[in-house]
């Protein structure tokens, strides 16, 4: 059984030797319970979705507001975004945490395919895999099984939006959760698809032996 550990705290990574952070919405646990996503190394769960709240969350994070405020020590020196990104994210990026920028571009491909693109990883560098769910998650846990040093946040399209090359969800309907139907005002076919393939594989593995467990 694979045990994570709840984010609730912007400084609770500041310390961390190695970390995933993941965000936990229905995606995640549809695939998670579907057993196409595989982990490795320890890894850290934000409430990111509606269906957080089923694991008594203190409170639900959006992953542009996640990278806006975390907290990171003076031991990282690079940010590295695996992924999708712009000038206007490398920005914005530089804006926020003063750190030398570099992107590594990777294609929307099989994973195998994806795996040969990853970089060799740098001991004080910080990853933000900006692949979609299920890719970004195999992508850091491929990482963490090749690499005794590391540190990657998957936040896939919320650096777009922080970023400000997406326009960000009214608080009204993020504070009731349903930021998703927001976001499916861009690359919306793409998004329906994984939205009722999500739900497709939730229903089906409801009662999957595989559950979410988080550490004392």
């Amino acid at each position: 059984m694979k045990y994570f550990y709840k984010f609730n705290n912007f400084k609770s990574l500041y310390t961390e030797k190695n970390f995933v952070l993941i965000a936990l919405n229905l995606a995640f646990i549809a695939f998670l319970k579907s057993k196409k996503i595989k982990l490795n190394g320890k890894v850290f769960l934000w409430a990111d979705g509606i269906f957080s709240k089923f694991y008594k969350f203190k409170n639900k994070i959006p992953g542009s507001l996640l990278i806006k405020k975390i907290i990171l020590t003076n031991k990282i020196d690079k940010i590295i975004v695996l992924g999708d990104s712009s000038e206007k994210i490398k920005k914005f990026l530089l804006k926020k945490f003063k750190k030398e920028i570099i992107h590594h571009e990777l294609p929307y491909a099989n994973l195998e395919l994806i795996k040969k693109k990853i970089p060799k990883l740098k001991k004080n560098s910080l990853y933000l895999i900006t692949l979609p769910t299920p890719k970004q998650e195999n992508i850091a846990s491929f990482i963490v099984k090749n690499n005794s040093h590391y540190k990657i946040i998957c936040i896939g399209g919320g650096l777009k939006i922080a970023a400000g090359e997406i326009k960000e969800c009214p608080n009204l309907i993020r504070k009731i959760g349903l930021e998703f139907i927001w976001r499916l005002k861009t690359d919306t076919i793409r998004r329906i698809y994984r939205l009722y393939f999500s739900l497709f594989l939730f229903i089906v593995n409801y009662r999957s032996p595989y559950r979410i467990k988080f550490s004392s």
